[in-house]
């Protein structure tokens, strides 16, 4: 398969019409609740999975302690028995969240404020400055990043592939990281960006970075979902999906974390194109998922992936489908909880290590792909160690994280990061025979 190069975008990148901000969404009346698991698990996770499904109830957010936060969208009386039918289902819910339009309102202002700082990973950004960002990285370390175009997402926004790594010749083992597949999870590009630039500027500084870049090559995929992303900004704060268009629907978009090619549709998404989880016509359908699913392909020697979400804190491993462990469960388990126990030890923030039909089922995923089959028969012998990584916080704020956590999320983060990629270094998954 053939991918742009740089260059060959710029011009079309640049003659993009880009939209001034605008808002055309109101949350007013709008509430958060966290909804409390009973003793029943087995009733939880059917409760979660209905809830998930359901077009009439946007989940925010699942806890490791089977915490369920629920965004109240309907304010008329409808919306309350709403709220009356939750609280019915789970042992309690309290109000987490009380005025989602003020909290949004407060995250505007603070981005708003942000400009006025210099420090760029004290702010959230729009598409087209992180775009700029990474050229500015592609141009400033030529000997570390190699910067093309994978391909465009469905209103033709280009999505980028950054490889990072030193020295030149044979070809190395690979980290693969995906950011911003769901739209409203600002924090997840925001860490990446952190990651990456920690990575350059300490290239020659940090022994454990300069030992790692020298021995792996990272692949970082910024938008998967630039459309989203680029909508969050300027209609919905809280949208979730990209932003195809849905025959036979007035309801647009497709869950791009349940539209990959593996156990597409058996569990935990819905054929329903109303639903935040909403799986697609097929698998693979989206541009979105054809872009990052044939990159993938194409790289090969491919030891680890992770793709990075918010929030909830959590480190979630393969099955998502399915409850039988996977073939690598003793080391998936261990891996996950080293970088649990780093990050941890950065700030004090638990993020809980779990498979991740234990928070309950989904299928679809990335990070099921990433270790699934499709993917590593075109992986040279290996198998990706897949990971689902949910960022902060756990529900104070959602997706709203004010952005002075960017920087001590993005530092935890890279505690963990470092782990992981050393880690799956020494020990990488192979396939037997091959």
């Amino acid at each position: 398969m053939l991918f742009l190069t740089l260059a060959t975008t710029v011009v079309l990148f640049a003659a993009a019409d880009v939209k001034p901000a605008t808002r055309d969404v109101s949350y007013t009346g709008q509430k958060v609740l966290k909804c409390f698991p009973s003793a029943d698990t087995r009733a939880n996770s059917n409760r979660i999975s209905s809830l998930l499904t359901n077009p009439l109830f946007d989940v925010w957010a699942v806890g490791a302690n089977g915490t369920v936060d629920v965004r109240i969208v309907d304010t008329t009386s409808a919306g309350a028995r709403i709220q009356t039918q939750l609280e019915e289902l789970f042992d309690r819910c309290d109000v987490s969240i009380p005025d989602v339009e003020e909290l949004v309102q407060q995250s505007e202002t603070a981005t708003l404020n942000a400009d006025q700082q210099q420090e760029w990973h004290e702010e959230y950004h729009r598409y087209e400055d992180i775009f700029a960002w990474y050229e500015e990285k592609n141009s400033s370390y030529p000997e570390l990043v190699n910067m093309s175009i994978a391909g465009f997402s469905y209103e033709e926004r280009p999505m980028p592939a950054v490889h990072i790594t030193a020295g030149s010749g044979e070809e190395k083992l690979k980290i693969y990281f995906q950011c911003q597949i769901h739209a409203r999870e600002w924090i997840s590009g925001a860490v990446c960006m952190y990651i990456v630039d920690y990575l350059l500027e300490n290239f020659g500084v940090d022994e454990r970075v300069t030992a790692i870049l020298s021995e792996l090559e990272l692949i970082v995929i910024p938008f998967v979902n630039p459309d989203g992303y680029s909508y969050t900004w300027d209609g919905d704060r809280l949208w979730r999906k990209n932003r195809q268009v849905n025959p036979g629907s007035n309801c647009r978009g497709v869950d791009l974390n349940r539209n990959y090619n593996d156990h597409w549709d058996e569990g935990g998404s819905s054929s329903n194109p109303c639903s935040d989880t909403f799986h697609g016509p097929s698998p693979a359908s989206e541009p979105e998922t054809q872009v990052t699913s044939n990159y993938f392909m194409t790289q090969g020697y491919i030891i680890g992936a992770i793709d990075w979400h918010s929030y909830s804190q959590l480190i979630l491993r393969p099955f998502g489908w399915t409850s039988t462990d996977s073939p690598d469960e003793p080391w998936l388990r261990a891996l996950g909880d080293g970088m649990s126990a780093v990050a941890f030890e950065v700030h004090g923030r638990t993020y809980a290590s779990q498979k991740s039909i234990g928070l309950y089922p989904t299928s679809g995923t990335a990070s099921d792909w990433f270790y699934g089959e499709q993917a590593t028969e075109a992986n040279r012998g290996f198998r990706a160690a897949g990971y689902t990584i949910e960022l902060r916080d756990t529900g104070q704020y959602g997706f709203l994280l004010p952005p002075n956590q960017i920087i001590p999320n993005g530092e935890e983060m890279l505690a963990a990061v470092l782990y992981y990629c050393q880690a799956v270094l020494d020990n990488p998954i192979r396939v037997p025979g091959e």
